[in-house]
């Protein structure tokens, strides 16, 4: 905000002499001035304590009532990336796991920060638009607050912007009544007397930051419909419109949060936006989420030596929301003073979290839509492990009936072709699609779904593949036995809403019962004590043993070392040929704690 005079009311023709009339003038229209400095200092102090109140804690996705965790002692840096990836690298990136992957996501860090977002490049130009893209889960929003946290404890952009403002796109769906600019800053501050049109006076000192652009349901296609007052009330797709395309407010800043989904709808309003990408924690930051969030030193060393020694676990931990989720399972299995090493949460139960978590974030979905999109998800990701595909164009996902925006876990990438660029779209991680393709086998499929252009195969092919030739298809088996486990499929069939095939267990059974009896007379003595390995009890009751089962029966039990009591028998005469007590009557294996 600037003050002159630029003319004098008299009409005397020396600047020096003035009439007391034009004196006073000036003296008015200074008082004036002071006193909208003075107002607008003033309410800016009011404001910052404001945001600092609002935004200082967040809520866990399981807290309860009253419970909040402070944002600081939750929020860990992330890898931020401003620079465009070749296909070979992103390929690399989603296919590495445990070490290797760390190393590759360090390789990939550059010294982007959040303080220096709008930073001149090397050409000199300094942006006004920012777009924060980044995978589901991988800590946007975290970002957006963090960011608004340190402006109001003055620890970020003082010098730049006088005011932040924070729009949640996923709440703003919800407006039906006509907005305007003036009337969205209003609804950041504590009541409705904040000096609105003095704030807008300085629009070089506003940054608007918009977080969830994936999120909006507004097509924001009709460009010639837009608004240049920030005091008049238009539809909410309008306002938005006109302040990506700079139609209101022009020289305002803003930094948009999105899944790289979304890029295409978005890159369409913008114009000379910078983009970076958030792509996770480091190894160091995986540590210091752990030591942040255990508040314990001897209980975060030991979850995280834990983590790190499961390779699959410490790769996703790249993820924040995975982190949090492996976090407050085994925060939970140690309060209950159980052993991490023969923790009953397995790694295709934090996969199931992460998916019901992102599904609970985007609850504005129909339950159809949900099974439809994911049935459509898990045939994609099917398809593509037998073809040893994992990057695939727009027309694979249409052949599998998904339409892009609405895939809440697919990343759009582009890379240059030629002359030109092409678009792919990839799942976060590999070990993500072949989550989604195990999931495949289990949802139960009508007859009309089956889709002859796919290369899927059925799941007794699958066990083929995997045994002779294809050591790749062996995660996809590891996580179907994971997600037979009757309790985690009334959980699917509950939350999901979708039915499970009744076929897929019995199948797997039977799989397994063929196995070991073929391991058995090839005196596979390493595949017996491998899968024996993972059972720490075993409950055999009120089932008919074949000899041959007996026979078998026995050989695993030589094998096993790892089982915590003596076998839990009925009544019946003991059955000398197996070595141990048994009985004519055995059930079911319960396989417990087992680490699939």
């Amino acid at each position: 905000m600037s003050f002159s005079i630029t003319s004098c009311p008299c009409s005397l023709p020396s600047a020096i002499v003035h009439c007391y009339s034009c004196l006073y003038s000036f003296i008015v229209t200074l008082q004036s001035y002071l006193m909208l400095l003075i107002t607008n200092s003033a309410y800016r102090v009011t404001y910052r304590e404001h945001i600092r109140n609002k935004y200082t804690t967040i809520k866990d996705m399981n807290s309860r009532l009253g419970e909040n965790v402070k944002l600081n002692s939750r929020y860990t840096k992330l890898i931020i990336v401003n620079e465009h990836r070749s296909k070979k690298q992103r390929e690399h990136e989603i296919m590495a796991l445990g070490r290797r992957h760390a190393e590759i996501m360090a390789e990939r860090a550059s010294p982007i920060t959040i303080a220096n977002l709008f930073e001149s490049d090397r050409n000199g130009q300094s942006p006004q638009i920012v777009v924060l893209q980044g995978a589901a889960g991988i800590g946007k929003t975290l970002t957006a607050k963090k960011i608004m946290l340190d402006w109001a404890n003055e620890e970020l952009y003082q010098n730049r912007f006088d005011y932040v403002f924070y729009i949640n796109c996923r709440e703003i769906n919800f407006v039906r009544e006509q907005r305007s600019v003036e009337d969205l800053i209003l609804e950041n501050c504590p009541d409705q007397n904040a000096p609105a049109k003095e704030i807008l006076m300085n629009p070089e000192k506003l940054l608007f930051i918009i977080d969830g652009f994936d999120e909006l349901r507004f097509s924001f296609n009709q460009p010639s419909i837009q608004c240049s007052d920030p005091c008049e009330k238009q539809p909410v797709e309008i306002i938005l419109s006109s302040l990506f395309r700079k139609k209101v407010l022009l020289k305002s800043y803003l930094v948009i949060t999105t899944r790289p989904i979304a890029l295409e709808k978005l890159g369409q309003c913008l114009k000379d936006e910078r983009y970076a990408e958030i792509l996770g924690f480091s190894e160091n930051e995986r540590r210091e989420y752990f030591y942040k969030f255990f508040g314990n030193e001897e209980q975060a060393r030991k979850a995280f030596n834990f983590v790190k020694d499961n390779e699959m676990l410490f790769t996703m931990c790249f993820v924040p929301l995975v982190c949090w989720i492996i976090c407050t399972v085994l925060k939970q299995q140690m309060e209950a003073g159980e052993d991490l090493a023969q923790t009953s949460s397995t790694i295709t139960g934090v996969y199931m979290h992460y998916l019901d978590s992102l599904l609970k974030g985007h609850s504005s979905t129909s339950k159809q839509q949900v099974q439809d999109n994911l049935k459509g998800l898990c045939s994609l990701a099917a398809d593509g492990v037998w073809k040893k595909n994992i990057l695939f164009e727009e027309e694979d996902v249409k052949k599998h009936g998904l339409d892009k925006p609405d895939s809440l876990f697919l990343n759009e990438n582009m890379f240059q072709k030629g002359i030109d660029c092409e678009c792919v779209y990839t799942f976060i991680h590999l070990s993500f699609q072949e989550f989604f393709a195990a999931l495949f086998y289990v949802l139960e499929k009508e007859e009309t779904e089956e889709n002859s252009e796919t290369a899927i195969q059925p799941v007794e092919k699958l066990f083929e593949k995997c045994e002779k030739s294809r050591n790749d298809l062996m995660l996809t088996v590891r996580f179907l036995f994971g997600l037979v486990n009757k309790k985690r499929m009334e959980e699917m069939e509950k939350k999901l809403s979708c039915k499970i095939s009744p076929k897929i267990k019995n199948n797997l059974l039977t799989w397994v019962k063929e196995k070991l009896s073929l391991s058995l007379f090839k005196y596979d003595i390493e595949f017996v004590q491998s899968a024996m390995n993972h059972l720490t009890e075993l409950k055999l009751l009120h089932h008919t043993f074949t000899k041959m089962d007996q026979i078998v029966l026995q050989f695993c039990l030589k094998n096993s070392c790892k089982l915590e009591s003596q076998l839990k028998t009925g009544t019946c005469p003991a059955i000398l040929i197996i070595g141990v007590a048994t009985s004519s009557a055995y059930n079911n294996l319960l396989y417990k704690r087992c680490l699939l």
